[in-house]
């Protein structure tokens, strides 16, 4: 089979109101279909997603889907890294949408660039809410080509690890060992080894995404299971942290973005009834999988004292700050 330029890869659970909106905008970018392939990796859903899109992909010879069990959407991404053909991969979610012709521009700069990472814009909008004038959004391309190690400084927040912002050359994430890991969270922990990792970097100020805002997504709530996950990603960035080869700032930067997720978590601990007496299986899930001796933070006096505090009296440290919500 001939590389392509591009895979694009989709996870399909329960999308099946969006999906086809989603495929029609990948066949609006001005790509060549022999150029580009479309992986549809099936995780199992329960509804008619795949069904809505039928006519869709009896249209285009570069669609594949792939079958499995529901597994997740780690495992359904990396089902479809794995049998991607693409010079680059784009991970993009089956709910959203692309602005019209921008994939073509940014992969064409990827390519000549030949870089590890291209990131672009995006916009958003709720669900329910016209999008037609982000899809057809007129702009000027420009872009700032820097070191991984300066874009992981300057351009990532930990709040904002976004994969879809990203085009990825396919060799890079394989030589490295970089995939999903099986639990939430993983764009946030992907995002920032791979900024680590990477040597070339081109920031392209251009929009390309269009993130529709769900009520009940992910991202708008949280439970226990999340929390745990959420307590995997920090022990996975803690180990990338303390192994990694990486310039002192990059470190630096890395435990405050670590920081800034555990402090998340906190604030959802606070924040929630559910979680609030969930606390003590939380902390010990966490202590579990980080040595506590290994969780200390020392960018700031404010890092510092909750690291101590959490770290000697939890439960008490959590309902004084519960106190003041």
């Amino acid at each position: 089979m001939s590389m392509k330029k591009l895979s694009i890869i989709l996870p399909i659970y329960k999308v099946e109101a969006y999906i086809k909106e989603c495929l029609e905008s990948i066949f609006r970018q001005g790509l060549n279909d022999e150029d580009f392939e479309v992986i549809l990796v099936n995780d199992g859903t329960p509804d008619n997603s795949i069904g809505v899109v039928k006519d869709v992909i009896g249209e285009h010879q570069n669609i594949i889907v792939l079958n499995q069990e529901n597994q997740g959407v780690s495992i359904a991404r990396n089902s479809g890294l794995y049998k991607s053909q693409g010079e680059y991969v784009y991970f993009m979610d089956p709910d959203d949408l692309l602005v019209d012709n921008a994939l073509s521009v940014l992969l064409n700069r990827a390519l000549s660039s030949n870089v590890d990472i291209l990131m672009a814009d995006y916009c958003k909008f709720n669900d329910g809410e016209n999008y037609g004038q982000m899809i057809r959004l007129q702009q000027e391309y420009s872009e700032t080509l820097k070191s991984a190690e300066q874009a992981f400084l300057e351009d990532l927040s930990p709040y904002e690890c976004y994969i879809w912002l990203m085009l990825f050359r396919r060799s890079f994430l394989i030589d490295n060992k970089i995939d999903f890991k099986p639990f939430w969270y993983e764009d946030t922990l992907l995002c920032q080894e791979s900024f680590i990792k990477a040597k070339t970097f081109l920031r392209a100020h251009y929009v390309l995404y269009v993130y529709r805002m769900r009520a009940g997504s992910f991202t708008s709530s949280m439970n226990l299971k999340k929390m745990l996950d959420l307590n995997s990603c920090l022990s996975a960035l803690n180990e990338l942290k303390r192994n990694g080869n990486m310039h002192p700032q990059v470190r630096e930067k890395l435990s405050d973005n670590i920081f800034a997720s555990f402090s998340y978590g906190l604030w959802c601990i606070v924040h929630s009834d559910e979680l609030y007496a969930q606390r003590n299986i939380i902390v010990s899930d966490l202590n579990n999988k980080i040595k506590p001796s290994l969780f200390i933070f020392t960018g700031s006096i404010k890092q510092l004292a909750v690291s101590y505090l959490f770290r000697y009296i939890p439960d008490l440290y959590l309902k004084i700050r519960r106190s003041f919500f």
